[in-house]
């Protein structure tokens, strides 16, 4: 019913390299993530240029259809690639996967609506650690043709479901939502899993 897709193959100008080689104690953070969602995914889809980078790890890897176009491009790709009625959407920088989060969101998914999309607690609109139903990767390349690319708008334009922040707020504490878009943000992650390992 439901698989996983990770996004991996996006540009990363602010890290200064791709955010799948980010290293967290000498382990490839993307290959970490991919240990916990085999815990809940018999199907997980990699959307990346570098197939070699997963080779061992025994998941599906594709590349963008839509080329340099960003998460929403992402998310086509691997909805075109996935054999589920639904897919959890997630990315490569993204440290603080929680297995019982992701088991709550698919406890909460309604089959009558396009997915389920969380709520940030002033109210906007999370698209990562969200539920897409597969149908929608032709609204995706309708919108991609057009080069629409934001995916708030997107968000607001199909039927979805949204998780208020009081319904998942119980994970927050695990900072669920939390991804690495600089070199900074980076080595202050590292040096706050240090300071948690003294503690």
């Amino acid at each position: 019913m439901i698989n996983c897709i990770i996004l991996a193959g996006g540009n990363s100008v602010r890290m200064t390299f791709p955010k799948e080689y980010i290293e967290i104690e000498e382990k490839y953070l993307v290959h970490n993530s991919i240990e916990v969602l085999k815990n809940i995914f018999d199907d997980i889809v990699i959307v990346s240029n570098d197939k070699e980078h997963y080779k061992d790890l025994k998941v599906r890897v594709v590349r963008d259809i839509f080329y340099k176009k960003g998460p929403m491009a992402g998310l086509h790709s691997g909805l075109c690639y996935s054999e589920s009625e639904f897919s959890f959407l997630t990315a490569c920088d993204m440290p603080n996967i929680d297995e019982k989060f992701i088991r709550f969101m698919i406890s909460k998914l309604d089959k009558n609506f396009d997915g389920l999309i969380c709520l940030s607690e002033n109210g906007k609109f999370l698209p990562m650690n969200g539920i897409y139903k597969n149908s929608l990767k032709e609204n995706l390349r309708e919108e991609l043709i057009k080069d629409n690319r934001k995916f708030v708008r997107f968000i607001e334009d199909n039927n979805f479901k949204f998780l208020k922040y009081e319904d998942w707020k119980n994970f927050d504490k695990k900072n669920i939502f939390e991804n690495l878009n600089t070199i900074k943000e980076l080595e202050e992650f590292k040096k706050k899993l240090t300071t948690i390992k003294k503690d």
